[in-house]
């Protein structure tokens, strides 16, 4: 959490954006600034950084926002292959 943008870092990818509850509270708990446990408090209503469907832009640590369902696998495949091109 010290380094969110650090070029080694370990990513995780949530294929099933409304389990997202479950990402949130892990950031939360492993000391990442944002979200803070007000935010929380707010997930799912409008202009929340705690969306119902995470948002790249919103909140360092997480990666990526997937769409459809099965679109995690492909964002998974393609950070693991730029990670070893790096």
């Amino acid at each position: 959490p010290a380094e969110p943008t650090w070029f080694n870092r370990d990513r995780f990818v949530l294929s099933n954006g409304h389990g997202c509850a479950l990402l949130y509270s892990l950031l939360h708990m492993t000391g990442y600034d944002r979200p803070t446990m007000e935010d929380i408090k707010q997930f799912r209503q409008l202009d929340s950084v705690t969306a119902g469907h995470p948002e790249s832009h919103l909140l360092a640590g997480v990666e990526v926002a997937t769409g459809p369902l099965g679109q995690g696998i492909s964002n998974a495949v393609g950070l693991a292959i730029a990670s070893t091109h790096l």
